[in-house]
């Protein structure tokens, strides 16, 4: 964790990684499953990481000591995400595909005559499948540099 001059706190590696691999799993984990599960070189490194993701309530401690996201206080960065079966994955997927789907509905379900209106909807449909594509990229591009700031 560090802290820049405007006050804001950044996550960024290990920290970063035990903070994706407990919001992915699909129960809470204990700290021997989080070092396992990232092999780090002690359980005594896995509970540092948990602690500080505690101090920052970001973690939350269940009445069996296992630990769980705190999902009031889940970094805003992260709200652009879907978790689906333990993956992030960014929304523009999502609009991107919706897209792309009304594109080839148009395309093979419309009499296509090279007019103005259907060069129009062309341009503009493979624009927005593109731009949702690379911001989509660009997002999955940013979790993985592991440095957020909340």
């Amino acid at each position: 964790m560090k802290e820049r001059q405007s006050g804001k706190r950044y996550i960024s590696g290990v920290l970063w990684d035990v903070y994706l691999y407990i919001l992915a799993s699909n129960g809470p984990m204990g700290v021997r499953e989080v070092w396992r599960g990232l092999k780090l070189s002690s359980p005594s490194l896995a509970q540092y990481h948990i602690n500080n993701l505690l101090s920052m309530k970001l973690l939350v401690q269940i009445e069996d000591g296992r630990y769980v996201v705190e999902e009031k206080n889940r970094i805003e960065v992260l709200r652009n995400f879907v978790l689906l079966r333990g993956r992030l994955i960014s929304r523009m997927v999502f609009y991107g595909a919706f897209v792309l789907g009304l594109l080839f509905l148009y395309v093979f379900f419309w009499t296509f005559e090279w007019s103005f209106r259907d060069l129009l909807v062309l341009t503009v449909s493979v624009f927005s499948v593109l731009a949702f594509f690379y911001e989509a990229y660009v997002q999955h591009r940013g979790i993985k540099a592991g440095v957020l700031k909340f």
